[in-house]
């Protein structure tokens, strides 16, 4: 009986293993090279307070979607103030649409782990698809992306153009 509760942790734990964690807790587009080395260490509060700066209620035209960069590369060097702001103020791009898991049921001599970056419009159209990390089905999932329907980022209920992340696990035998 107990092998019941240990099996779905066991997956659920490995499902995991291969992905960023900050990434999966907290939502954020990817952040690019030069701000990853922007808001490393001691840099990552002064990253927070330019991401601030940039959606101020005070401010005219707010830039959430540079403003998601940075808290995001601030919230991976463990920056509290900017994981609070991206799960209080932010709401993530989610995909409606289901999607067809690609490569189940083959056989896979080891786990293969994927990630696509797709711009989600404000219109919750998917462009500008991009690999992120291959896992061998990365193809296929753009295509389905391509196509699918979904709902933009949000800064404080205002919507706005951001990557949406698709992460895709499929299990070796």
């Amino acid at each position: 009986m107990r092998l019941r509760w240990v099996l779905p942790l066991v997956l659920t734990t490995s499902c995991v293993q291969g992905f960023n964690k900050v990434a999966l807790k907290h939502w954020y587009p990817p952040p690019d090279t030069d701000t990853l080395q922007l808001c490393t260490g001691d840099r990552a509060s002064r990253c927070t307070d330019d991401a601030l700066k940039l959606i101020d209620p005070s401010v005219e035209e707010k830039q959430p979607d540079r403003a998601a960069h940075l808290l995001g590369a601030a919230c991976e060097q463990g920056d509290a103030r900017a994981c609070s702001t991206l799960d209080t103020r932010f709401t993530a791009p989610k995909r409606l649409d289901p999607i067809e898991p690609y490569g189940v049921g083959m056989p896979h001599a080891s786990d293969s782990y994927g990630e696509i970056a797709c711009t989600i419009t404000v219109a919750g159209e998917a462009i500008r698809c991009r690999s992120l990390r291959n896992g061998g089905h990365n193809a296929s999932y753009i295509e389905a992306l391509l196509k699918m329907h979904f709902t933009p980022a949000k800064l404080d209920g205002q919507p706005f153009e951001s990557e949406y992340i698709e992460r895709y696990y499929i299990q070796g035998y």
